[in-house]
């Protein structure tokens, strides 16, 4: 593991007083965040495709994605190219509105402009829905059937983070649900390192600005 990430593990404090990271390493961490999230994307089709939602009509509503260049074509059905960018688009929507949120929050108290390094430092509390993410598709990939006869509630949540809700309870799935709240959780006191780092506030200030948003995403969907 590389040893800034592990810094960010075990020490954040240390992690976020150090100097900034490059925002392209803060955009990886999201893109590899959307990248997770796209593991989603195979279930929700076999839902779409299976008896259970039998109305072809939602694949031929959108149509087709085509890009042609010298006599080459590829071609993506509508709802899978959508599918595509929303899942992609979550987890940098999401850091926009939490870095957004959390600057505006710390207004009041904070000691410190630092705009850039809230943006950049923010990126780096989505890090837990890695976990959350790789945990809840080992489920699926256990335990969900190729061709599905019961309705399943599969999809991406704020912030960013896949949940899987089978039609009956399944301790396998109540326990991805567990690990992603608290990987939420995590990432909550991720976040107040960060905006504590970034905006020059207590730890206990940062936990204060984040706990609200936190909890309002802390469920399972």
């Amino acid at each position: 593991m590389d040893s800034r990430l592990w810094q960010l593990l075990v020490d954040p404090a240390a992690f976020f007083d150090a100097e900034m990271p490059p925002l392209s390493q803060s955009v990886g961490v999201l893109i590899a965040t959307g990248a997770m999230c796209l593991g989603v994307i195979p279930p929700v089709l076999s839902l779409l495709e299976s008896p259970v939602i039998p109305d072809e009509v939602v694949f031929d509503a959108f149509p087709p994605i085509r890009y042609v260049v010298s006599g080459w074509e590829v071609s993506i059905p509508g709802l899978v190219a959508i599918l595509l960018v929303s899942v992609l688009a979550v987890p940098l929507v999401a850091w926009i509105a939490f870095a957004t949120l959390f600057y505006l929050l710390s207004w009041p108290i904070a000691s410190e402009s630092g705009v850039d390094r809230t943006v950049s430092l923010v990126a780096w509390g989505f890090v837990p829905q890695l976990f959350a993410n790789g945990v809840t598709l080992a489920a699926l990939l256990a335990a969900f059937p190729a061709m599905p006869t019961e309705s399943w509630r599969i999809g991406v949540t704020v912030p960013a983070r896949l949940y899987a809700l089978p039609p009956a309870f399944e301790p396998l799935f109540a326990a991805a649900t567990v690990v992603g709240v608290g990987c939420t959780l995590w990432s909550g006191y991720l976040w107040a390192h960060a905006i504590a780092a970034a905006r020059g506030l207590t730890l206990r200030q940062g936990l204060a600005v984040v706990a609200g948003p936190t909890i309002l995403v802390v469920g399972p969907i």
